[in-house]
C-alpha cells in the first residue's frame, strides 16, 4: 500500500511538473496582457532585508498605477514601520515622508530607471524585456494560493546592476499580473514585494492618483 502511495505521489508531482509554462508562453502571456493594460490596483507587503545585520522589516501599503497619453502614473503608499508615498507622473517622481514632514523630488534624468524598475511585469511587453535583461526561467510555483510561474531577470546594465539590482525574479500568475518580486543587490540585500487583490483595468478617478501634502512640508532635492 505505501508503495503505491508513493506512486501516486510521484506521478501528482510529474504532473505538476508537467503543467509549468516554457518562457515563451510565459512572455507571450505577458505581450497579449501589455497591449490591453490601462490599469491595476492592488495591496503590497514589502520585505526589506539587510544582509549584513541579518536583519529584515516588513510594511504594508497599496499601489495604484495607470497609462496614460503622457506615460504612466502611479501612487504607492507605505504605512508602518517607516511610512512614506511615492508617486510617479509623467517627467516627475517625488517620495513623501510624513514623519519628516519633507518631500523628495527626483530629477527627470532618474525617473526612467525608477519607473521602469516600478512597472516591471505591469504592462511591460516581453520585447521591452528583453531590451533591458537577459531572461531565464525558473520554475512553477506558488505564492500563497495562486499558481505561478518564476522567472528571473539579470539587468544588461553594468550600472542598475551596480546601483540597483544585481537579479531580479517575477512571479507571474496565469493572467499575466505580476504577483511578487524580489530584488537582489550585489551586497546579498534584497526587497520582496507581494501583490494581492489586484484588479486590472478598472476606470479610475483622478483622486486616486492625488499626492496630498500638508502645508509647510520641506522640499528636498536629493
Amino acid at each position: 500500500m505505501k508503495y503505491f502511495k508513493k506512486i501516486a505521489v510521484v506521478g501528482l508531482a510529474a504532473a505538476s511538473l508537467g503543467l509549468a509554462d516554457s518562457l515563451e508562453e510565459v512572455l507571450a502571456r505577458m505581450d497579449r496582457a501589455a497591449k490591453d493594460f490601462r490599469s491595476v490596483t492592488a495591496s503590497v507587503k514589502k520585505i526589506d532585508f539587510t544582509a549584513v545585520l541579518n536583519e529584515s522589516t516588513t510594511s504594508a501599503g497599496s499601489l495604484a498605477m495607470r497609462r496614460t497619453k503622457n506615460g504612466n502614473e502611479v501612487l504607492v503608499k507605505f504605512s508602518e514601520p517607516d511610512p512614506y508615498v511615492l508617486h510617479l507622473s509623467g517627467h516627475i517622481a517625488r517620495k513623501y515622508s510624513p514623519r519628516a514632514n519633507t518631500v523628495e523630488d527626483y530629477p527627470s534624468n532618474k525617473l526612467a530607471a525608477a519607473e521602469k524598475m516600478m512597472l516591471l511585469g505591469f504592462g511591460v511587453s516581453a520585447s521591452d524585456l528583453r531590451k533591458d535583461y537577459d531572461i531565464k526561467l525558473i520554475v512553477a510555483e506558488n505564492v500563497g494560493s495562486v499558481h505561478a510561474t518564476r522567472i528571473e531577470l539579470t539587468p544588461k546594465s553594468a550600472d542598475v546592476r551596480k546601483n540597483y539590482a544585481e537579479k531580479i525574479e517575477l512571479w507571474i500568475d496565469g493572467q499575466a499580473n505580476k504577483i511578487q518580486e524580489k530584488w537582489s543587490t550585489p551586497s546579498k540585500d534584497y526587497y520582496q514585494v507581494t501583490y494581492s487583490d489586484l484588479k486590472v483595468n478598472l476606470a479610475l478617478p483622478d483622486s486616486a492618483f492625488e499626492l496630498n501634502l500638508p502645508p509647510g512640508v520641506k522640499v528636498l532635492h536629493p
